[in-house]
């Protein structure tokens, strides 16, 4: 799997975004409306099976869940694989936590008090909105975050960071006791969570010492969570308000070093590929009339001050001495990369990059400029959507679909509990011909979209089977501090769950044949179908 399959890959998966997982796309330079990548042999499940093995023996966490992503979805919802992909999800994203400054000024910050209510506070509202009420009962909430503490304190930099010079004799003998006993002590509901955690914050002041005592709760509050699910995680507040100093969003990425700022990376199929000259190892001289030229400029002042709306980047050209100027909007659009495809008389292109509450209407204004320019049938590419805005993707979906089931949602909340979302469009749907391009990393909102197209026969789907995501998250904020990722709902399309992922009519894993084989399946849907030949009657 390259770097840049990696990253959508990963992005799919919520959780590991919101916990500080950053992986930097190659940024190989993208031919407009394709994917560049060359077409490579994709591992089989046994090699990724292996190559998982091989990367926990090694403790090498982020390898073996990145590799666990990468199964088919069939393979990833085999109960055993299931074990295995959330305990890894689980170890990279503690691993990840103890080397986070923010996370570690979070609990310098938080009194130990204040985080037993804080667990408390989480276990309730788990316990009523997670997907799976039996998951989340508190005594299985309280197990799974004493036994997070427990490999944590097995965990040389955890210990570095809060136990310095507690002896290991007297951390093996604490973590004996979280086994035998904590972790079967009886917790029936927040109540009793806030409780037994200011008994095992007691415990561990008296046997360990440690320095942060909060660090210890975070530990159980985390553990609590990520024992649900990979997509459900406690959020710092940092996290929840952190925006990216870079344009990652339009698919650019940036770096520094002693000549100062340059493109590290391009996102094939990004807004940025499509609409601006900009390519990986591009030399920028300003950033909104700011020089970004030698030293460390500071790029997220720069990006602080826009202009009409827009950020103003100068580059250096190829030709030597010659600048160019590129104007990015604020916000990445949602929709874009439309044209009419050559060769394909009618036939448009649009890509749908990810679902916001904008997206909808982007569709529409989308659609409309390319009938200006003669447009009766439709490409759209939803490949490398790792989703977003569930709703948008349903509004999405009604935008092509004059009737028929989209989703049903079950889950614990009202809202979700056995919801069957429809669409009842009628003439205000658009009814030109409809090819969608998917592929594995197609996930969430995204395959709402797909697969309401599919099992209601009103598009013809080209690629690879999608992600298999099949649940909808909420952030849930907590009083105390912090909100709580979780899993409210799991997605089931008319054909059967999302989880199995979406299945193309049309199989195809080279990038450069899937947009081909979708515009010469839309041109067909074009041709008339022939008159069938009159009966001669004798």
């Amino acid at each position: 799997m390259t770097a840049r399959a990696t990253t959508r890959r990963l992005a799919a998966v919520a959780v590991l975004l919101a916990t500080g997982l950053t992986l930097t796309p190659t940024g190989r330079a993208a031919t407009p409306a394709l994917w560049d990548d060359a077409p490579t042999a994709r591992p089989t499940p046994t090699q990724l099976r292996a190559k998982a093995a091989a990367a926990e023996r090694a403790g090498d966490w982020d390898t073996a869940l990145a590799a666990y992503l990468d199964l088919p979805a069939t393979d990833r919802a085999a109960p055993a694989t299931r074990e295995r992909l959330l305990n890894a999800a689980r170890r990279a994203a503690q691993g990840r936590r103890h080397r986070d400054p923010a996370h570690q000024q979070f609990v310098a910050a938080l009194p130990a008090r204040d985080a037993a209510q804080l667990f408390g506070e989480a276990v309730g509202k788990l316990a009523g909105s997670f997907a799976d009420p039996a998951r989340a009962a508190p005594q299985k909430l309280w197990a799974a975050g004493v036994e997070e503490l427990d490999r944590a304190l097995g965990s040389p930099s955890f210990v570095a960071l809060y136990l310095t010079g507690t002896p290991a004799e007297k951390i093996d003998a604490f973590r004996r006791t979280l086994r035998t006993d904590w972790a079967t002590r009886r917790v029936t509901d927040h109540y009793n969570a806030r409780a037994a955690l200011k008994g095992l914050l007691g415990a561990a002041q008296d046997a360990l010492a440690p320095r942060v005592p909060a660090a210890l709760a975070a530990e159980v509050l985390c553990g609590a969570c990520a024992g649900l699910d990979e997509y459900t995680a406690f959020l710092t507040p940092e996290l929840v308000a952190d925006q990216p100093a870079d344009l990652a969003g339009h698919g650019l990425f940036f770096g520094f070093d002693s000549d100062g700022l340059f493109v590290d990376g391009v996102t094939p199929g990004s807004w940025a590929a499509f609409h601006t000259p900009l390519r990986r190892g591009d030399r920028i001289a300003r950033v909104n009339n700011r020089s970004m030229l030698f030293g460390t400029p500071d790029l997220a002042d720069a990006l602080r001050n826009p202009e009409g709306g827009f950020h103003s980047f100068e580059f250096v050209t190829p030709a030597p001495g010659l600048m160019s100027e590129v104007r990015v909007p604020l916000a990445a659009p949602t929709v874009y990369g439309g044209r009419m495809i050559p060769g394909r008389d009618g036939v448009g292109y649009l890509r749908v990059a990810e679902f916001q509450a904008t997206t909808p209407r982007e569709l529409t204004d989308a659609l409309a400029c390319l009938k200006e320019q003669g447009l009766r049938a439709l490409v759209l590419d939803v490949r490398g959507n790792p989703g977003g805005s569930f709703l948008a993707g349903v509004e999405a979906a009604r935008k092509f679909l004059p009737a028929g089931a989209i989703i049903t949602t079950h889950g614990q909340l009202p809202q979700v509990a056995g919801q069957t979302f429809s669409s009842a469009s009628g003439m205000a749907a658009f009814d030109l011909p409809l090819v969608l391009l998917i592929d594995s990393d197609t996930a969430s909102a995204a395959e709402v979209l797909a697969a309401a197209l599919r099992d209601n026969h009103r598009a013809v789907l080209v690629g690879e089977a999608t992600f298999g995501k099949g649940t909808l998250q909420f952030l849930l904020r907590l009083n105390g501090s912090g909100s709580v990722r979780v899993t409210i709902a799991r997605l089931v399309a008319p054909s059967g769950p999302l989880s199995a992922g979406v299945t193309p009519h049309v199989l195809e894993s080279d990038p450069l044949r899937q947009f081909d084989l979708a515009a010469d399946r839309a041109a067909e849907l074009l041709m008339p179908m022939p008159m069938p030949r009159p009966m001669l009657v004798p």
